[in-house]
């Protein structure tokens, strides 16, 4: 066991739980490489998500204490545009998922600032906002964001610490799932979701792991992925079933090579596969983007 997994494992204090189904070749390949990121300011790469306007094109987004920005890159790791959120601010954004909104036919992104290490703040936010039209996609541009809307909620169990932020196009309900329990919640914010009012969401559904680092359901709402600091477990959702119900089912474990700080998945848009990235870790690795295509 080399150094790297012991230090996670320690860190993760986790013991995977046992699977009926092992296989994990089954439905995807291993990795392949994509790109290297080549944008130096992505140095903790947090959260990322396929643009539903430009194909083969990812929003991108750091974990604490950056700018209230969004990179959109493409599949060779080259960052083309800059998106400035206007009015908002980067305390801890965890995650990112883009999918429909409140206007029928318009592709929205949502930012999740649930992060909070030491559970020491009560309030956290998610910000939905329309995704831009570009009139073309120069590398190194600039652009500022059109109107953010703020979704603002608490846990009524208390403070939690959470990486994850998935949002289903079939009801466009947003789900949280908590971080460092020993067996993460879940908890949920029914569409519409007020920007008025504070949320305060009750604990919805329990799972059976731990250090859930990122997680996204499909473009079509049928396939659920959460991964950890160690692994990637994938549910099939079924017809007429809602996200609950499949979660509530064991889950198969799905490729993934270690990263050396891992905290973000997204599932491609036209269903071949799912792609991760990293942070860059304190040994400098530089991110690369991976994919796993589907078989």
């Amino acid at each position: 066991m080399n150094l790297l997994l012991m230090v996670v494992l320690v860190a993760c204090n986790q013991t995977e739980p046992s699977l009926e189904n092992q296989n994990q070749h089954r439905l995807f390949y291993d990795e392949e490489v994509l790109a290297q990121l080549k944008d130096a300011r992505i140095d903790e790469a947090s959260g990322i998500a396929e643009s539903l306007r430009y194909p083969d094109h990812f929003w991108v987004h750091n974990d604490s204490g950056d700018e209230a920005r969004l990179f959109l890159i493409n599949r060779q790791g080259e960052t083309v545009v800059t998106l400035i959120l206007q009015g908002i601010t980067h305390r801890d954004w965890e995650d990112i998922a883009t999918g429909p909104g409140v206007e029928q036919g318009e592709s929205y992104i949502y930012v999740g600032e649930i992060g909070d290490n030491g559970a020491q703040h009560t309030y956290k936010n998610i910000y939905r906002l329309k995704e831009p039209v570009l009139a073309n996609l120069n590398e190194g541009q600039n652009v500022l964001s059109g109107a953010v809307e703020t979704i603002t909620f608490s846990y009524l169990d208390g403070n939690r610490d959470a990486e994850t932020l998935m949002v289903d196009s079939q009801t466009k309900d947003i789900y949280i799932v908590s971080k460092r329990e020993e067996r993460v919640q879940v908890y949920l914010l029914e569409y519409p979701q007020t920007l008025t009012d504070t949320l305060v969401l009750p604990v919805v559904q329990t799972l059976p792991y731990t250090r859930v680092t990122a997680g996204d359901i499909s473009a079509d709402g049928s396939e659920i992925v959460l991964k950890t600091l160690l692994s990637v477990y994938y549910w099939k959702r079924n017809n007429n079933e809602t996200i609950l119900e499949a979660l509530g089912r064991q889950a198969e474990r799905l490729p993934y090579f270690m990263e050396p700080q891992g905290e973000a998945i997204a599932w491609l848009k036209d269903g071949s596969g799912y792609i991760t990235v990293s942070e860059t870790s304190n040994a400098n690795v530089i991110p690369i983007l991976y994919f796993y295509r589907r078989k």
